[in-house]
């Protein structure tokens, strides 16, 4: 069995929000993930709903767990969900990382979500606050049981960045799924011909991720939602969606 996995940093309540959400919902029917990892979601500010949970409608999946500003929508029920704080440092927002547990035809699967520092410069905060997920990721156990693991989300910033490097030389053994995928693609997921960017920046980057850990064999990976093959626009990000399956039978 194969499962999808959609990773978005859905820019909360940023105009023109209709459009966005309309191009989304379409998105979301042709997808069809499994499991969707979001950052930046908020309140929608004519319903007064979350984010998420319209986003779990768009995608007929029942089951959602939030906690500032991160969702994981699926539609597998989850059997234990955690949000653990990561360091703080001024300039910046609060960070942490949301995370639960799915059991799929009895193979338990933790999905790991989460929204780095933002500030460029912040190179060193944001090594810093990917150390202390991969802590928090090792620490799992589930009764017993061998666990997969999923890691997704916006790290802001580049495949070669100190963050990055220490999810791949982890002992989890997480590899980059799109990477993977295409190695020779730079799979840029902030890019300024999408017309939600900021006008002033200046390069195309990739800072959107999947990784999957040693229990899990990539089929395949695209970079979504980026005008092409009738994805339209619908965030400032890209997203990322790849489809996994278990590497051994259970």
């Amino acid at each position: 069995m194969s499962f999808g996995v959609l990773t978005l940093n859905f820019w909360n309540i940023n105009e023109p929000l209709d459009t966005r959400y309309g191009a989304l919902e379409t998105g979301l029917k042709r997808l069809r993930p499994d499991i969707v990892c979001l950052q930046e979601v908020d309140r929608d500010p004519k319903s007064g709903r979350s984010q998420s949970e319209i986003i779990a409608k768009m995608c007929s999946h029942a089951h959602v767990v939030e906690d500032d500003g991160l969702a994981i929508v699926c539609s597998i029920p989850v059997v234990r969900s955690a949000r653990v704080s990561l360091p703080e440092f001024p300039e910046d927002l609060p960070r942490g990382i949301l995370s639960a547990e799915l059991l799929i035809e009895n193979r338990s699967l933790l999905v790991t979500n989460t929204h780095l520092a933002y500030p460029p410069k912040m190179i060193h905060e944001r090594n810093k606050q990917a150390e202390m997920l991969l802590a928090s990721i090792k620490k799992h156990r589930s009764a017993g049981r061998r666990i997969a693991k999923i890691l997704c989300g916006d790290f802001n910033d580049v495949a070669d960045s100190p963050a990055v490097r220490s999810v791949l030389d982890s002992d989890e053994e997480f590899q980059d799924v799109f990477a993977e995928c295409h190695p020779n693609c730079p799979g840029v997921t902030y890019a300024r011909h999408n017309p939600y960017v900021d006008p002033s920046w200046t390069v195309d980057e990739r800072i959107d991720y999947i990784f999957a850990g040693r229990d899990l064999v990539p089929k395949d990976c695209s970079v979504v939602f980026d005008g092409n093959n009738g994805l339209e626009f619908v965030s400032d990000h890209f997203g990322v969606f790849c489809r996994l399956a278990f590497r051994k039978p259970a």
